[in-house]
């Protein structure tokens, strides 16, 4: 068999992005919903490096699970840093961020599934409001990130690309 790639990363690149039947407008929102995704992501990298105990303790009842789950909450912090800090660098440069907003959004995805089935199995049995709102809150930035991949294209060049008041600018 070959070992030359069917589709070259230009050619995916051009596929995930939604095509436009006029001419492209700039998205005046992307560079809101790329400081929706650092802010909710920096939040989280926070909540899980400095009180990854205190989380752990929240979502574990059971000492043992609690001990054996602290480093993999801890690891998982670090991997979401590292996964931010390379969609900056995508949305800074622009190399592939419609590939890489994709990859987020399916990552996030099976993440969320995951997690519902071990991290949050015990929280759900007892169904607070806490529990839905960021259930919520992780569906939301899934579809932040799937409106990202399909309006890749129409990212603000320059300076206007890290203006999150782009929106009411005239």
């Amino acid at each position: 068999m070959s070992r030359k790639p069917l589709v070259s990363a230009d050619e995916l690149e051009a596929l995930l992005i939604k095509p436009a039947m006029e001419p492209v407008s700039v998205d005046n929102y992307f560079p809101l919903r790329l400081a929706i995704l650092v802010l909710a992501s920096g939040i989280w990298f926070i909540r899980l490096t400095v009180y990854t105990d205190v989380v752990a303790a929240d979502l574990f009842s059971n000492p043992a699970v609690r001990e054996y789950m602290t480093p993999a909450l801890y690891f998982r912090a670090w991997i979401l840093f590292a996964f931010m800090a390379a969609g900056v660098w995508s949305y800074k440069n622009l190399k592939y961020p419609a590939i890489f907003f994709g990859l987020m959004c399916v990552a996030s995805l099976f993440n969320l599934i995951f997690d519902i089935s071990v991290f949050y199995a015990e929280k759900l049995r007892s169904q607070d409001a806490r529990i839905t709102f960021l259930l919520l809150g992780r569906v939301f930035v899934t579809y932040i990130l799937f409106v990202s991949m399909r309006r890749a294209n129409r990212i603000p060049i320059g300076m206007d690309k890290w203006n999150i008041l782009l929106p009411f600018k005239k």
